[in-house]
């Protein structure tokens, strides 16, 4: 069987004390990316409805220079996580049923705590070598569940420092292959082709991003890190993941929910 892997993270490496690394893993693409694309220009028609509301009252309140301001954001629309507002959460709950609607559907993630004991911060100063090396660390622990699938990975894209010689992909690539040389449980060879892709233009890879997202979020909540205003917007999507696992916190022990799809979630230790 072939499969697609979207990997996504959440959090800055050096910043926050959570970190996460988040693997969507899906057989039917097409089938898949279709319903979601139908979602996302829902989704993206109702934000703009709302933006044109938004002017208007702006206009007739005479606060020109604010829109001007807003005329000037030409950021690109992105169903994501921290993008999430409650006139859209009819839509990312859509996002989150068709991701549940096919069993052959999958995803992991694994958090990285800085307040853990025996954290070793030093690893995080290279934030390039840090970022690949826990996606090859997930990546070789979904192969061990998948040991007779082929696999194709796409990688959200972050810029590449100066300082390295090799790309994103050809990074990623060189430490699962180390990786998989010491577990005679995978295969590197049934890694059939890796890609990095901004995650803007894919529906899939703001899929991953969501579910990550909302793991992220509980993580938090569960250490207090969660503003009045952020659950008031972003509860009720995470609550729906949760309902759906029959689970409820994503942030407990380490668990894995094989219905209605494989959902799996692990806390890196560190020895």
């Amino acid at each position: 069987m072939s499969r697609f892997g979207f990997i996504d993270s959440s959090g800055i490496i050096k910043k926050d004390r959570f970190f996460g690394v988040g693997l969507l893993m899906i057989k039917n693409v097409g089938c898949l990316s279709n319903k979601l694309v139908k979602n996302y220009q829902s989704a993206y028609n109702t934000a703009k409805e709302n933006k044109n509301i938004a002017i208007s009252r702006l206009i007739d309140a005479g606060k020109k220079d604010e829109v001007i301001n807003m005329l000037r954001n030409n950021k690109r629309f992105e169903m994501k996580f921290d993008n999430l507002k409650l006139s859209l959460q009819p839509h990312y709950k859509k996002m989150v049923d068709i991701f549940f609607s096919d069993k052959e559907n999958r995803f992991s993630a694994m958090v990285i705590d800085k307040d853990e004991s025996n954290f070793d911060e030093a690893y995080i100063n290279d934030a390039w070598e840090a970022y690949t090396g826990y996606s090859a660390t997930l990546v070789l622990r979904e192969m061990r569940n998948l040991q007779n699938d082929k696999l194709c990975l796409i990688v959200d894209e972050i810029t590449k420092p100066k300082s390295k010689a090799f790309s994103l992909e050809e990074t990623f690539l060189s430490k699962l292959e180390f990786k998989t040389k010491k577990d005679q449980a995978v295969d590197f060879t049934n890694i059939f082709g890796a890609i990095s892709i901004e995650s803007h233009s894919n529906a899939l890879m703001q899929l991953s991003d969501v579910l990550l997202g909302a793991v992220m979020y509980d993580f938090k909540k569960k250490n207090e890190l969660i503003s009045a205003m952020m659950e008031r917007k972003k509860e009720e999507l995470v609550k729906k993941i949760r309902e759906t696992i029959s689970i409820d916190n994503l942030a407990r022990e380490d668990f894995t929910k094989h219905s209605p799809v494989y959902f799996s979630v692990f806390e890196a230790k560190w020895n």
